[in-house]
């Protein structure tokens, strides 16, 4: 049975071709045809039907998570209140060395699950449950870095991020170096009746996954910090997530490693020849191209997306509209395909005599899988900058990613705009 991503490409098809139809009449300003109305009917009712199936299999798809995320997630006593944890109040109890309450719990959970990954809390530490948030919709994953709460507040201007999004495979509460087993190409061949067999190939590769530090650091005002506001409380944890959230993809989406960071998509992906830039036309055939060798490769399957600097968009939503047909991208959806956007995506300006380019990618993006190891491990400092009237809080998190299938990914660095002159 398809999972709930390829059923809704399925049913956003459907809805592509109903509205072309729609539209075809407008523009002619008449009715439907007698043959056409059938054909129409049949499509709003298979439309209705999937979404029927649809909301059966992420309802499924959402106990299984559940299921998943218990058997992953580190062994717990009982379940714990959180809604009282103050991280503001943390950080002041640790400061004063009286730290208690629901707090203190905390704390003591995130120095157990530090000790299952082999690693120590040296600060505040924060268990990654903490830490953790999870999607309604299964398919575009969970996110350990989204904070738990959400509150109105003037947020610094940051993009969202796209990592959590795609339908990778995001195990919290590791413990120790992680390996998924992939299964490598199995191969099937005809035979005499009473022929021997040829070796099919049941060699088994792996992902493994072991922990590599993202780190920062931020200041607090004091004063801040002792008016305990839950707004502002909450604006910072959002961003420091946010800001993490952004590190993590500009690691994966780079067209080349980041220093200390786990491999990027593009290290084994296979690359395409990008098509000569032509306004408003040859950026769509990059992404058409992208799908057609995902295809060839076998790849045509799972949890499909593509993601692409914002270089490309205007060209993407207006390429098609000049042809005068129905535009190709489709709200979030390009040729049926979610299609995210990200700064992360590496681009280039342009210089004399050379078009500006810009990275895209499209593949099966639950072959790739993500580990956290532990929650969040902060070193309060409350005295390199109190002459400033700050806490210093230094942040490190440990994470890794990895491909199952990294040939599958396909990467093209498409020309963003016209040659300059």
């Amino acid at each position: 049975m398809k999972n709930s991503v390829e059923l809704k490409q399925e049913r956003a098809g459907f809805i592509t071709e109903a509205n072309t139809m729609l539209e075809l009449c407008k523009n002619e300003t008449r009715n439907f045809t007698a043959e056409e109305q059938v054909s129409y009917d049949e499509k709003m009712s298979k439309i209705d039907e999937l979404k029927k199936s649809i909301e059966m299999i992420e309802r499924q798809e959402k106990l299984n998570a559940e299921i998943a995320s218990k058997i992953v997630a580190p062994a717990s006593n009982e379940p714990k209140e959180v809604r009282d944890f103050s991280f503001f109040k943390a950080i002041n109890d640790f400061t004063d060395g009286k730290l208690d309450g629901v707090e203190r719990e905390m704390h003591e959970e995130a120095v157990n699950e530090a000790r299952s990954a082999g690693r120590s809390i040296n600060g505040l530490g924060i268990p990654s449950f903490i830490l953790e948030t999870r999607d309604d919709e299964p398919t575009q994953g969970g996110s350990a870095i989204a904070p738990k709460n959400v509150m109105s507040y003037a947020d610094a201007l940051r993009e969202a991020s796209v990592f959590n999004k795609l339908g990778a495979n995001i195990m919290t509460g590791l413990s120790a170096n992680t390996l998924i087993p992939v299964t490598s190409e199995q191969s099937v061949d005809w035979a005499a009746e009473i022929a021997a067999s040829g070796d099919g190939g049941a060699d088994f590769g792996n992902v493994e996954l072991s922990p590599k530090r993202l780190a920062s650091h931020v200041n607090i005002s004091k004063m801040l910090l002792a008016q305990n506001g839950a707004s502002a409380e909450q604006a910072i944890i959002r961003d420091l997530g946010r800001a993490t959230a952004a590190k993590i993809d500009a690691a994966i989406f780079s067209t080349s490693n980041v220093t200390s960071a786990p491999k990027a998509v593009s290290d084994g992906a296979t690359g395409i020849t990008p098509t000569g830039f032509s306004n408003l036309a040859s950026v769509m055939l990059d992404f058409v191209n992208a799908e057609q060798k995902a295809a060839e490769l076998g790849g045509l399957q799972g949890n499909l997306a593509y993601v692409a600097s914002p270089k490309l968009m205007a060209q993407l939503k207006q390429s098609a509209q000049v042809a005068g047909v129905d535009a190709a991208m489709q709200g979030a959806l390009i040729n049926g395909y979610r299609t995210f956007f990200t700064n992360a995506c590496t681009s280039t300006a342009a210089s004399s005599g050379v078009a500006p380019t810009a990275a895209v990618y499209f593949a099966d993006w639950s072959s790739m899988y993500m580990g956290m190891f532990g929650g969040l491990d902060i070193m309060v400092d409350p005295y390199s900058v109190a002459i400033k009237g700050q806490t210093r809080l230094v942040l490190n998190q440990y994470l890794d990613w990895g491909f199952a299938n990294p040939t599958g990914f396909v990467k093209c660095i498409s020309e963003s705009g016209a040659t300059p002159a």
